[in-house]
């Protein structure tokens, strides 16, 4: 159950508009209230996949200096398995950038949740459903989820990246030019 009483439904993919057949203002506060849900339970994914990963980094590496002391049967095989654990860990951590993800996902739920509290403050208790506010409401969650998407890929390093390329030595340019002047 999730904080509207409703049954929680999985959050695995991006909640889509759907005509439900209720007014406009519940089909769009129905919508809103699930991408903050969607958004809320992924950042926790990502918060679980981050400390997770950083801590069998942690442990394993620091088992190998013990497991290479110890005499005992598959040593070889143990200390080889440990080490592809240690480096599979890593290299799946960076590829994924949980820790940049987790920061952006919470920051992305946190914005909503604060348009949608305004939203629900300014409505009045007693008046009828107002569906230009739920207009306004929809427009700002797409602008946010929007914004968040070009956060995410703006932080994404291209191949292009110049430091991303390998150095080659032979095409440094600082060792044609003449030393400079003592002053």
């Amino acid at each position: 159950m999730n904080d509207w009483g409703a049954r929680r439904r999985r959050t695995f993919s991006t909640p889509r508009w759907h005509d439900t057949g209720v007014d406009f203002t519940t089909a769009a506060e129905t919508y809103v209230r699930q991408v903050m849900d969607f958004y809320d339970s992924r950042a926790r994914w990502h918060r679980r996949f981050y400390r997770a990963s950083g801590v069998a980094a942690i442990l394993g590496a620091s088992s190998l200096p013990l497991l290479s002391v110890l005499d005992m049967a598959g040593k070889t095989v143990i200390v080889s398995g440990v080490g592809c654990l240690v480096a599979v860990t890593t290299a799946l951590k960076e590829f994924y950038r949980w820790d940049t993800s987790w920061v952006l996902l919470r920051r992305t739920e946190a914005d909503l949740t604060l348009a949608y509290t305004a939203y629900t403050a300014a409505k009045d208790p007693g008046a009828p459903p107002d569906p230009r506010a739920a207009h306004a409401l929809l427009h700002q969650v797409l602008r946010i989820r929007e914004e968040e998407s070009l956060r995410f890929f703006r932080n994404l390093p291209s191949p292009a990246d110049p430091a991303l390329q390998p150095h080659d030595p032979s095409h440094d340019q600082s060792r044609d030019r003449p030393p400079a002047a003592a002053g």
